[in-house]
């Protein structure tokens, strides 16, 4: 599972995208990138996916509703 919010804020970081690692750590990596088309700049990991989405609302007000499906 993975999904993408598009940040609205004037940053260097345009892309959040959720994947779920749950095969391997049972959480999920946030990873922020300035562009979907080049490997991400950073990456955190979360226990689970309610934490990676209060991590992007905290950092650049992604709400709920603001992410979506992702199949890049």
């Amino acid at each position: 599972m993975k999904l993408l919010a598009k940040i609205t804020q004037d940053v260097d970081i345009k892309y959040l995208i959720i994947e779920s690692d749950e095969k391997n750590t049972g959480g999920c990596y946030l990873f922020f990138h300035k562009s979907l088309d080049e490997p991400c700049e950073a990456d955190l990991w979360f226990s689970n996916i309610e934490g990676a989405k209060r991590q992007a609302n905290f950092n650049y007000g992604i709400d709920l509703d603001m992410w979506i499906d992702y199949h890049g």
